[in-house]
């Protein structure tokens, strides 16, 4: 799969982003984290995500017990800061993503595009309802601690250890989708490309001419719509 990777930090004051790629035999790998509270948690995830993930297809782990095994060693020990996270296995005919958060993945095709992710946020009526099941209370766009008044707007998260108790968790959600003939690719980004684009909007600039240029031009795309946040974008191309 032909890669291409662009980030722009644009107005925060730090890069929280952070992104691993890597081919494993038949099958390449792609993660993107977009960390919260600083870059530590998504640091750490983006520099162990290629030995974890390794280690655990050479002990035969394939599917949900992949990504069982894979995900919390994708957490260092800290209270506060977090990560999403966004991990792709494609080969072999599927794409084999976790998540958790809201950095998105996308199967580009001949025409449109599939979303092989679902956003961890409040607007999910299952994952609202597990977090003001545990005790959250809900400031739109955000899940708060009652009790600290801290709070996030993704509902599951790596690292945020302080916050399990009111349901963020770090279990990620997993899918398993074949890689049809009309599917020419992928988009996966941070919610700093997705605040501002489209999935089919996305899909369109992925599918056309060299990955790392097509990566280039949706970040540029970011820049032009006034996008605020953190971007990066990694787009593979079949």
């Amino acid at each position: 799969m032909r890669l291409g990777i662009a980030r722009d930090q644009r107005h925060r004051e730090y890069m929280e982003d952070r992104c691993a790629t890597a081919t494993l035999g038949d099958s390449t790998l792609v993660a993107v984290f977009d960390g919260h509270e600083g870059s530590a948690v998504a640091e750490y995830a983006a520099s162990h995500v290629v030995g974890v993930v390794t280690a655990a297809l050479d002990h035969g782990l394939t599917g949900e017990s992949l990504w069982s095994a894979v995900f919390p060693a994708l957490e260092p020990d800290v209270p506060r800061a977090g990560s999403t996270a966004t991990v792709l296995l494609v080969g072999n005919g599927v794409v084999s993503v976790a998540w958790v958060g809201d950095s998105r993945a996308v199967l580009v095709t001949t025409r449109g595009s599939r979303p092989l992710t679902s956003d961890h946020r409040i607007e999910r009526r299952d994952e609202l309802a597990r977090c003001l099941a545990a005790g959250a209370e809900l400031m739109p766009p955000y899940v708060i601690d009652p009790v600290t008044s801290n709070g996030l707007m993704v509902t599951r998260a790596l690292g945020d250890r302080a916050l399990r108790v009111i349901g963020i968790i770090p279990e990620p959600e997993v899918a398993s989708v074949p890689i049809d003939p009309d599917a020419v690719g992928v988009v996966v980004a941070t919610d700093g490309l997705w605040d501002v684009m489209t999935d089919h909007e996305a899909a369109t600039v992925g599918r056309v001419g060299p990955a790392q240029a097509a990566a280039e031009l949706l970040v540029g795309m970011v820049v032009t719509r006034g996008g605020t946040d953190n971007v990066t974008v990694v787009v593979g191309q079949f």
